[in-house]
């Protein structure tokens, strides 16, 4: 990795989904959970019937700032009125979905060792994610990793998503680095990749990523490296320090 051997690497910015934690398999999980619930509360026929229309209406709804991990009032409002269920409403269903889907959030050590790794180093963090802030919020507080952050960019609390280049200018600024000194961590080659327009050093972390799970529209880009998930150890080899 001769190109980041030569950089001063002061700030490490990660995406959320799909990097630091597998939303293609919490949410599988979740529906799946989500639709035996209904069925043993007979509010629903057939689980596989609630699995595939919610994962598709899912995958069919997008707009910015919203969050097909988390969940929205409207997968459930289309789901619910597309197999004519009315035993339950949409907002009950979100509120039953996401308790289940939090039960299953915990803090991952291999993130928790590599962030205190990088704190040692004297390295800045930043979290920079394509979400809602209650989506955030909830993943926070329940993995204990907010103080780790010295910076957190949410898209739906600043009015702009990946891959505009303002979503890394505005984190530049706030860690008060150069985008020399900065590596973004992601899964997504479109979203996380463009920050090499800005000169950013784009690591692509492949364990959890999912070419189905992807919105954004642009460029994919060539990563600078490879990484398979956040660990510690990883994490040692890219930066090269002992």
């Amino acid at each position: 990795m001769p190109e980041a051997e030569k950089r001063r690497i002061a700030g490490c910015a990660f995406d959320l989904g799909n990097t630091l934690i597998n939303d293609t398999r919490l949410t599988t999980e979740s529906v799946t959970d989500m639709s035996r619930w209904l069925f043993n509360q007979s509010l629903i026929s057939s689980q596989d019937d609630f699995i595939k229309t919610y994962m598709k209406v899912n995958r069919e709804t997008d707009k910015p700032f919203i969050s097909h991990t988390f969940g929205e009032i409207e997968f459930f409002e289309k789901t619910l009125q597309q197999l004519s269920i009315n035993k339950v409403s949409a907002n009950e269903a979100l509120r039953i979905y996401r308790e289940i889907l939090m039960e299953k959030i915990h803090p991952d050590q291999n993130v928790l060792e590599t962030f205190e790794f990088l704190k040692q180093k004297g390295i800045r963090i930043a979290l920079l994610s394509n979400e809602s802030v209650l989506r955030v919020e909830a993943y926070l507080d329940k993995t204990d990793l907010r103080h780790y952050f010295d910076t957190i960019i949410v898209s739906a609390d600043i009015g702009i998503e990946k891959p505009d280049l303002r979503f890394f200018k505005e984190a530049l600024n706030r860690l008060t680095i150069s985008s020399e000194e900065m590596v973004m961590f992601g899964d997504n080659a479109i979203a996380d990749g463009v920050c090499k327009k800005l000169g950013i050093f784009f690591v692509l972390v492949t364990g959890y990523r999912n070419r189905n799970w992807v919105w954004e529209q642009g460029e994919s880009f060539q990563p600078d490296y490879v990484m398979e998930k956040v660990t510690r150890k990883d994490m040692e080899m890219f930066l090269k320090l002992e």
